[in-house]
């Protein structure tokens, strides 16, 4: 593993942990502090320049050598994040790698796997709109509370959130709900936890910044690293 690289991911983690403990102070004071913003960009910007650097890397090994100056200063050279199959290949045209579909099969399957068009990487899309300042403005960010009710009874439970309201005659668990207050009448047979959930909302969008800084550094170390096994 390329130290330069580990030290990196490293300091995202840090810098994530910085993110939570900042933000959990602006919902404590219901406010949203510049270091909040600050360190949401900090995350996602360290996050898309590791996964630029490991491509590099492997445009390094196998391509750079090869190249005349001209092209050498003309390859665009950075991590893939497109809507479609085809631009995908794009890309690593401009990136003067257009043979790496026939010359690096597992590679190019691995990068084409890991794109937005594939739901479980359409966080990827997110990294790069929110990483930079020119396509997103963090001022202000949106607070939201949900109230969330969770009623547990031996090794099961059921939650509802507020847009969820019981009738008269509705139990949960064995346990009546209360029309007025919706929830469960005192009794000694279930746990009833009320959780306050509070997010900050990337401005204009549902893009919950915790949850797409966290996405981007866990998912992101596995796809560098990935990436770093070819080289």
């Amino acid at each position: 593993m390329d130290q330069d690289i580990q030290s990196q991911l490293d300091r995202a983690k840090e810098l994530f942990q910085e993110l939570e403990t900042a933000c959990n102070n602006d919902l404590q004071a219901k406010d949203v502090s510049g270091k909040t913003k600050n360190l949401s960009q900090e995350v996602l910007l360290k996050i898309r320049h590791l996964l630029d650097q490991s491509i590099y890397k492997f445009f390094e090994k196998y391509y750079f050598s090869n190249l005349s100056e001209v092209d050498k200063k003309l390859a665009k050279v950075y991590f893939p994040i497109v809507s479609k199959k085809e631009d995908l290949k794009s890309v690593f045209g401009r990136a003067k790698m257009s043979d790496v579909e026939t010359k690096h099969k597992d590679f190019y399957k691995f990068i084409d796997s890991v794109q937005p068009y594939n739901q479980d990487y359409l966080w990827l899309k997110h990294l790069a709109d929110f990483a930079s300042e020119k396509h997103i403005r963090l001022t202000p960010q949106t607070k939201t509370e949900t109230r969330r009710v969770t009623v547990s009874r031996g090794g099961g439970s059921v939650s509802w959130g507020p847009g969820v309201t019981f009738g008269g005659g509705v139990s949960v668990m064995g346990v009546p709900i209360d029309p007025t207050t919706q929830m469960p009448v005192s009794n000694n047979v279930v746990e009833t936890k009320i959780e306050n959930w509070v997010s900050f909302l990337f401005e204009g969008s549902n893009i919950n910044v915790l949850g797409l800084c966290k996405k981007s550094v866990e998912d992101g170390e596995k796809i560098v690293k990935k990436i770093l096994e070819f080289v």
